[in-house]
């Protein structure tokens, strides 16, 4: 009768670890699936398709959740993420992102922000890509005050033709 009491106790003890095992798979899956719809919200473009009409290449993103335009793309071939801001001057780059993309700090500037005035490094962008569109050397600067995005700022996009249309942004070629 021990022998068999000590039997029924293992298995409900097992069948206990197997129920909460299972109740942690289920959290950690549910968890991650909500973490990437709500990244697919907060970014819609990490992959971007590039159109060809002609010669001239675009791309079109697609406005997110809040309203902005996100996307993923290189700085010097290292991977950063970019909030198209046409209302910045220049590109400007958070020091994590700089320091990947091998930028060194040029002459220190003052720089007037959202958050209020501020002091950014002058730097160059050997090549900077936004899905099959590419600007070489283009004017930016390190703003040390900076999270994690990089501003996709007027130096770059004043090379390109911007049309917006609902909930798509198209950045083309002129």
């Amino acid at each position: 009768m021990d022998n068999n009491e000590n039997a029924k106790d293992d298995e409900t003890r097992i069948g206990q670890y197997m129920i909460v095992g299972i109740w942690v798979v289920g959290l950690a899956l549910g968890t991650l699936l909500v973490n990437n719809y709500l990244e697919k919200q907060r970014n819609p473009n990490n992959k971007i398709v590039t159109s060809i009409t002609g010669d001239k290449r675009s791309i079109t993103l697609q406005r997110g959740r809040y309203g902005h335009y996100r996307l993923t793309g290189t700085i010097n071939g290292a991977k950063a993420d970019f909030l198209v801001d046409t209302g910045a001057t220049s590109v400007s780059i958070p020091e994590d992102v700089a320091f990947r993309a091998g930028l060194s700090r040029g002459s220190e500037i003052p720089i007037n922000t959202a958050n209020g005035r501020s002091i950014a490094y002058t730097t160059k962008v050997d090549q900077l890509r936004i899905g099959d569109l590419e600007i070489r050397n283009a004017t930016a600067h390190i703003n040390p005050g900076l999270s994690d995005e990089v501003l996709l700022g007027m130096s770059v996009l004043k090379h390109y033709e911007l049309v917006q249309r609902g909930e798509q942004l198209i950045i083309r070629e002129p």
